[in-house]
């Protein structure tokens, strides 16, 4: 086994508030473990969730803090049980606790492969997003309609493709400038704002199965409860407090599985992949501000 490029530079936060929190801290990776492969990431996704643990909004450890679930890379050296894994391979997958790191050691079950024709920036953004859809649409069950708020982000867009090979209706909200977006991924697409609930039933007049909130709000929540059928679903995976106990939390499960059903979708063409933005590792500062303005189309994600 061999085992060089131990040092890492990581994102790190010793204080939670805006970006400006951020700094960069070189760190020893150490002997590699066992099960583990070691990885020079070339791409990470950036999710809204890293940005509000950044805030404090969301808290789940303490300080320092370090970010990042997804990636994209090299093996750099790999531990025993390769399952079939070498190093020079190219591969994505989710971390093991951080991933907005130059290197980082990841468990070699964690690991895909990635296709040529997939670029390294798409590679290293859908392992969180694609395993969450995926969870998503796995609890809610056998469902004929379903209602996405905030559908046009990156775990939105993703569910809307996966809802539709499985035959559901989508309807999602967003904002103006991306209903045309929704509509070409499959959904019916809706405005949200002031009225949303008459456009909602106006586009949908059947009472709908579920509904999914990704962006955490009181509207999502209030059209939701007015739309959704009595003993329907709804869902919140925005871990941001809910006035109804009707709304329940949805956690990823990661399963590579899922995550390598989707790549497979990509890479065959079946699924379509939004980048909104890719920002050098050294200005990860505008990347995490930018993410906390909202209103991305598709993903946000660092390169290294």
């Amino acid at each position: 086994m061999e085992n060089n490029n131990t040092i890492s530079t990581l994102l790190v936060a010793n204080a939670y508030g805006p970006a400006d929190v951020l700094t960069f801290q070189d760190f020893d990776l150490g002997e590699l473990r066992n099960g583990y492969a070691r990885i020079k990431t070339k791409t990470a996704g950036i999710n809204p969730i890293d940005a509000r643990r950044m805030t404090g909004e969301f808290k789940h450890s303490g300080l320092p803090q370090t970010f990042g679930t997804e990636f994209s890379g090299e093996i750099l050296a790999i531990g025993e049980n390769s399952q079939g894994f070498k190093i020079g391979d190219a591969v994505l997958g989710s971390g093991d606790g951080f991933t907005h790191a130059s290197v980082i050691d990841v468990p070699i079950g964690n690991l895909i492969r990635k296709p040529e024709n997939i670029s390294w920036e798409v590679a290293g953004s859908v392992a969180g997003v694609s395993q969450t859809a995926m969870t998503i649409l796995d609890e809610i069950g056998d469902i004929k309609s379903l209602l996405i708020h905030g559908a046009s982000g990156g775990v939105g867009s993703i569910t809307v493709q996966l809802a539709k090979e499985r035959g559901i209706t989508v309807i999602g909200t967003a904002s103006k400038r991306k209903l045309e977006y929704m509509e070409s991924l499959g959904a019916i697409a809706v405005e949200y704002g002031d009225g949303l609930i008459e456009r909602i039933k106006a586009a949908h007049p059947e009472a709908i199965d579920a509904a999914v909130d990704m962006i955490g709000t009181e509207e999502a929540t209030q059209a939701s409860l007015a739309t959704v059928k009595p003993d329907g679903v709804i869902a919140t995976i925005a871990g941001k407090p809910v006035s109804s106990k009707r709304v329940i939390p949805i956690w990823v499960k990661r399963n590579p599985k899922n995550l390598q059903f989707v790549v497979d979708g990509l890479a065959s063409g079946k699924f379509q992949w939004e980048i909104d933005s890719v920002f050098p590792f050294d200005k990860a500062k505008d990347a995490f501000s930018k993410i906390l303005e909202g209103h991305t189309k598709g993903k946000l994600l660092l390169q290294f």
